[in-house]
């Protein structure tokens, strides 16, 4: 990649940057959609709009070299979201300073999204069948996009999730499950001053709750517990009838899942307030990304490929998902982090480094060639 070249990926990156598309703006997802529609078309790709199972987020985006294949070679995935409110870019206006870009997702995720065409370029597309998944709300967990990620995951080779790298150049080879449950408590109303005994605190069982769990965090097995209170209590003088709150569970043991439900039966069966019941309800359920099978071997790819190429290749056992755990949980070998180096995601500070475009791209090129003795 010339530095003209360069110069290119980053004016592209910064006119999508500029446009603020958090998820729950379907106008500013939708607007990042047409720029890559545009794109697309002048690649000479295909493209189609893909249908969520909600019309709370935007569609996602398919865009491919042959929209009708049977099977794909290769399925990239990325998203076009982001975590900051509209307006937020007032704040962050779009910089370059000394190998440094500064803008909202100029990391997570549109330039690993971008990138995915420059790679195209380089690839000889009339022996391979790709498709990019442009997902539209992965940001607040691609909830209704897992049946599309999914479908298009068993219909493909492999998977490479455009994610960006770690901050020291990592890529992505694990990453935990997690299952998640909203958790509600009923109890009995009461004054707290005139007739405390008659009240039975929901928000005591609810913090009774919390903290039996905290005790249960185990890092060496690798399943750790983490709550929030949604709700409780109404005011400082009213025993609290009511109270509810979010339990997720990351972990990497099939085995963990037997034990979360069995420790919610024990806490939730045995409460500490008599009187006081519960109910829980199923939010999220994720499987881990590990493939004991085929990521040795992937693994073992990428570091002849980056010896070739002098470049360091390293790896990262991640405890937050991606897209990448729903494509890996239809069986498609899948590896994470392909996207350039930055850091500070969630940030105003987020920031790409410059200097990983060009390895990476030529990283990622050079696997697929020797993929598919291309």
């Amino acid at each position: 990649m010339e530095t003209q070249t360069v110069e290119k990926f980053l004016a592209e990156l910064k006119e999508i940057t500029d446009v603020e598309s958090p998820a729950n703006s379907i106008e500013g997802v939708n607007q990042v959609a047409q720029w890559f529609i545009r794109k697309a078309e002048k690649s000479g790709l295909e493209y189609k709009r893909l249908p969520m199972t909600s019309d709370k987020v935007a569609e996602s985006l398919l865009i491919s070299n042959d929209l009708n294949a049977s099977q794909y070679d290769i399925l990239f995935v990325a998203h076009m979201d982001t975590v900051f409110p509209v307006g937020t870019s007032k704040d962050v206006p779009f910089t370059r300073k000394d190998g440094i870009v500064n803008a909202l997702g100029a990391i997570d995720d549109k330039s690993g999204a971008l990138l995915t065409f420059y790679i195209l370029e380089k690839l000889d597309l009339s022996k391979l069948k790709i498709a990019i998944y442009l997902n539209s709300h992965e940001e607040i967990g691609s909830t209704y996009a897992k049946e599309s990620i999914r479908e298009y995951a068993r219909k493909s080779k492999y998977c490479f999730v455009m994610e960006p790298a770690r901050e020291d150049g990592s890529m992505v080879a694990t990453r935990k499950g997690v299952i998640t449950y909203d958790v509600e408590f009923h109890g009995v109303a009461a004054h707290a001053g005139n007739n405390p005994e008659r009240g039975r605190s929901a928000l005591v069982e609810a913090a009774n709750f919390i903290v039996e769990f905290s005790k249960l965090n185990d890092y060496q097995i690798g399943h750790t517990f983490n709550c929030v209170m949604t709700h409780g209590g109404t005011a400082h003088n009213v025993i609290a009838d009511y109270a509810k709150l979010t339990i997720e569970m990351r972990y990497r043991l099939p085995s963990s899942r037997k034990y979360f439900e069995e420790q919610l039966q024990r806490v939730l069966g045995n409460p500490l307030i008599e009187g006081v019941t519960s109910t829980k309800i199923l939010v999220n359920d994720e499987a881990p990304m590990i493939d004991e099978v085929h990521l040795p071997k992937i693994k073992v790819l990428f570091d002849e490929v980056g010896n070739l190429l002098q470049t360091e290749i390293k790896w990262v056992d991640a405890g937050g998902l991606s897209d990448g755990n729903i494509a890996a949980s239809v069986g498609c070998p899948t590896i994470d982090g392909l996207g350039p180096t930055g850091g500070n995601m969630h940030a105003k500070t987020e920031y790409l480094v410059v200097d990983s475009i060009v390895p990476k791209r030529n990283l990622v090129v050079n696997v697929i060639n020797r993929l598919f003795n291309l």
